[in-house]
């Protein structure tokens, strides 16, 4: 009997050393193509690694790609994967010297472009909780990739404010990334692209050299005023270098500008914009202050862009030249130009307060997204509407609520799906008891049309965005809660649709 029982731990302990984990970060797979794909990982020590692709699981008829993780890019490395068959399911493994790790995964090329066919994808933004549970959900779609808008955690938080000082935290930002519960595994078999937005950046509200907040006493005299924190260079370039480095993404355009990029699945283009590289000029720079009546003014001038000259003439000429029957603009920042009625209307009770918040907060809030740059917005508006550009859509993030409007309000068809992982998701139910109080405006009349969290319903579950291009007929875009129950959803038809129209 005990002679038995030590061949059973033997046999045990044989199998842990020739089976086991080596890789302790990752692996996270993106920048998709039809021919390729790109994959992140971390090991405990520097190790020479060999990924082996097969397209039925097996050991044989195996391609290896070899690479190396080193300590100067603290023990990561980014894989290259290339020469694979378009719309081909792979299966990885990993050998590890001639050990082989116990992770394994998979992951789907893409079709080849301008291919029509029938694909989904996820979309959302917002991790700073311990509810994982749409990560749970998104997996049962069988999703393409999943398309991340930004606040993938929250280092200027959970880290520091000034993580992005020390390029050794902000490759930790991305081990966290990397770590969240349920969601790591989710990433062994679903791609990820991904824009930061402001606090995955290098902190709330954050511009090119800036981090902006207000302060609001309400005490006596009722005053507000703007809080504008300048940094160094450096640590934009270790938020760039570090995306560079640690997020397996698409090439970019030009990343002395930020890390805009594009990328075509099939028969559809997106346009990943950064909202927070190029942005030179504080918040405070569009409002104006009246000292003898003590009130501000929202007071937008032309010259202050939100994405900057160079980076939006890369969008317009991106969108030109795109023979993509679907075009989607993908943002941390909402694009609904609609929410310049919630900085009037803020701006308009300035002064009132209600459970800590506050008509100032509500209009510098809004007045940081896209409809805060009027000219830069109506100017872009102008360019599609002349250019004859159709078909474009838009997807966002960073509002911690998951809403859509068909594109009577917002300018453009978008869904902002920005909830995956918060404290609350009632924004825009908020937003619409304070319209309806002070009869100033109605949210899903005026603002998101096509419902969300707390729009004709009381659901106010965390949330993904489900996005369905069907040929080039028409895309489905769907809010999903945690629980995978549809909270909205609506079809949005290409312009040269001719069939029946539900």
């Amino acid at each position: 009997m005990k002679r038995n029982k030590l061949f059973f731990l033997l046999l045990t302990l044989f199998s842990f050393s020739a089976k086991s984990q080596f890789i302790i970060n990752g692996p996270a797979i993106g920048g998709v193509t039809p021919a390729g794909a790109r994959m992140y990982l971390c090991t405990e020590q520097p190790q020479t690694i060999t990924v082996l692709l097969s397209e039925d699981g097996s050991e044989s008829n195996t391609k290896s790609f070899q690479a190396f993780t080193t300590k100067e890019k603290f023990n990561t490395t980014i894989v290259d994967f290339s020469g694979l068959k378009a719309d081909t399911k792979y299966f990885y493994s990993f050998l590890i010297g001639e050990k082989k790790d116990s992770i394994h995964g998979s992951f789907t090329t893409f079709p080849e472009n301008g291919k029509r066919g029938n694909y989904t994808f996820v979309t959302g933004s917002c991790q700073e909780t311990e509810n994982m549970k749409v990560f749970d959900v998104i997996p049962k779609h069988n999703p393409r990739f999943m398309l991340h808008t930004g606040d993938f955690t929250y280092p200027d938080y959970q880290i520091a404010p000034d993580y992005s000082a020390d390029y050794a935290k902000v490759a930790y930002s991305y081990r966290k990334r990397y770590d969240e519960k349920v969601m790591k595994e989710m990433l062994y078999s679903i791609p990820i692209d991904y824009v930061y937005d402001d606090n995955d950046y290098v902190g709330g509200n954050g511009g090119k050299y800036n981090k902006n907040d207000i302060r609001s006493n309400f005490k006596g005299k009722v005053e507000h005023k703007f809080i504008i924190d300048s940094f160094p260079p450096s640590w934009r370039r270790n938020v760039i270098k570090g995306y560079t480095e640690f997020f397996p993404g698409y090439t970019m355009a030009d990343t002395t500008e930020g890390i805009y990029h594009s990328f075509t699945l099939g028969n559809a283009e997106f346009f990943f914009v950064d909202r927070c590289s190029a942005h030179e000029d504080p918040l405070a720079a569009n409002f104006s202050y009246n000292a003898k009546k003590n009130k501000w003014s929202f007071a937008p001038i032309d010259s202050v862009k939100l994405f900057g000259d160079k980076q939006m003439q890369w969008l317009k000429s991106g969108l030109k030249n795109s023979t993509a029957d679907w075009k989607f603009i993908v943002s941390g920042a909402p694009f609904n130009k609609a929410l310049r009625k919630l900085i009037d209307k803020g701006m308009k009770i300035q002064k009132i307060q209600a459970k800590g918040y506050n008509g100032f907060h509500m209009a510098t809030g809004f007045a940081s997204y896209f409809a805060g740059f009027p000219k830069e917005q109506e100017d872009f508006l102008n360019f599609i509407k002349q250019e004859n550009i159709k078909d474009v859509i838009v997807i966002s993030g960073d509002t911690h609520h998951n809403v859509m409007d068909d594109g009577a309000n917002a300018g453009l068809p978008e869904m902002n799906a920005s909830g995956l992982s918060v404290t609350g998701t009632y924004l825009a139910y908020f937003l619409n008891l304070v319209g309806n109080g002070t009869m100033m405006y109605q949210m899903q009349d005026e603002v998101w049309n096509q419902g969300g969290n707390g729009l004709g319903n009381l659901n106010f579950k965390n949330a993904f965005g489900r996005v369905d291009i069907v040929e080039n007929n028409y895309v489905t875009l769907s809010l999903i809660d945690e629980d995978n129950e549809v909270i909205s959803s609506f079809r949005v038809y290409h312009s040269d649709y001719a069939g029946e129209r539900k």
